[in-house]
């Protein structure tokens, strides 16, 4: 999600707000603290504009598929 995050330009506090999370949540689940709730997960899928597979995409991955 850092990269994502990274990739929009946004800070955690405007990630948290696009995904309808507090910004302790949202810095929890970042850094891997907290288990992501289905309805977290929804939130996530939504502030992003990207379906669950792409959320959990490893970076590694993405890059080999645009350098294709």
């Amino acid at each position: 999600m850092r990269r994502l995050r990274e990739q929009q330009g946004w800070t955690q506090e405007e990630a948290a707000h696009r995904c309808s999370m507090t910004t302790r949540l949202y810095q929890r689940v970042e850094g891997e603290e907290a288990n992501v709730t289905f309805t977290s997960l929804a939130r996530l899928c939504a502030g992003f504009d990207v379906d669950v597979v792409r959320l959990f995409k490893p970076a590694k991955e993405e890059k080999l598929q645009k350098q294709n």
